[in-house]
């Protein structure tokens, strides 16, 4: 009779201590779980909502039906204007926590050896897009950026990135087949935007190609979304501006026998307006996007976007 109350009382004592080691086995568990599988999903949210709410607002902003302003090159220019004022400020006035010293004590060989490839083929892609979007729909656009995968799975196999597996090899074939049947089913086919957004798609798997391939090289690693943006928004901003004063001779266009955007005050302010409520959206996407590869590659951000 006394031994089994003895292993009860036992059984009663060590329970609080099985319970705690079950408690933290299942935490360990769970955060295992997440770390493999979900520690993705709030960037890849964030950017799939920001670029939703972008893709919408350049439409609106340069469709031909909708607001249709004369030079959507030289307003994405500012949207990359404003990321490096705000990237630079910020990571000059928190260095540690941002990365601010890690660029600091960069060479310009460096720098700018991450900088100019990346930012130019940034400037291509975003540039292209927004060309498009002028001339097609932003469904059709959409269908057809989806393709950006495929590039990327090709420029990774270029740069020596990937390995080229049936798999991979697969899941391209497969976008290239439905970009083609999207291509057929579109009622208002506009030759020069779908070249335009295709063009754009093809540009956006070199160019997340690129920047993982130059950040992976750098030692010391940058530290964060911010410093990245730091360090290729210059550049982006620099070859989007070359390109709409080449393309779309902005003096030009703006005058007042083209539209009132700067004819006085009010309607300065509103068209500054317009062009920093892009530039905030822009600002937001970018930090996903520079987070996901970061953490992760290029072929995870492009497939799961």
């Amino acid at each position: 009779m006394d031994r089994p109350l003895l292993l009860e009382e036992q059984s009663s004592e060590d329970s609080p201590l099985l319970l705690e080691e079950t408690v933290a086995r299942r935490e360990m568990t769970a955060s295992s779980f997440y770390q493999k599988h979900c520690i993705y999903l709030p960037a890849m949210m964030g950017w799939f909502i920001c670029s939703a709410a972008l893709s919408s607002y350049n439409k609106v902003i340069f469709g031909e039906n909708h607001g249709h302003f004369p030079c959507p090159l030289l307003l994405t220019s500012v949207h990359f204007l404003v990321q490096w004022v705000f990237s630079f400020s910020t990571s000059a006035a928190f260095p540690e926590f941002f990365g601010g010293s890690v660029v600091k004590s960069m060479s310009w060989k460096t720098f700018l050896g991450v900088s100019i490839p990346c930012g130019f083929i940034t400037a291509l892609d975003v540039g292209l897009s927004n060309l498009s979007l002028v001339r097609i729909t932003i469904t059709f656009f959409t269908m057809i950026k989806s393709s950006s995968p495929i590039w990327v799975l090709i420029s990774a196999f270029l740069f020596g990135l990937e390995k080229m597996t049936c798999s991979l090899l697969t899941v391209g074939g497969l976008i290239v087949a439905g970009e083609l049947l999207t291509a057929f089913g579109e009622v208002e086919f506009d030759k020069v935007g779908f070249f335009l957004c295709l063009t754009a798609a093809i540009c956006s798997g070199i160019r997340w190609t690129l920047v993982q391939l130059k950040l992976n090289k750098l030692d010391p690693p940058l530290k964060g979304s911010v410093v990245v943006m730091r360090v290729l928004s210059p550049s982006m901003f620099i070859f989007m501006l070359l390109l709409s004063l080449i393309i779309e001779r902005p003096m030009e266009k703006l005058g007042p026998e083209h539209g009132d955007y700067f004819s006085n005050f009010e309607n300065g302010m509103k068209t500054i307006s317009l062009g920093l409520t892009g530039a905030f959206i822009a600002i937001a996407m970018v930090l996903c996007e520079f987070w996901l590869i970061l953490k992760s590659n290029a072929i995870v951000l492009m497939i799961g976007a």
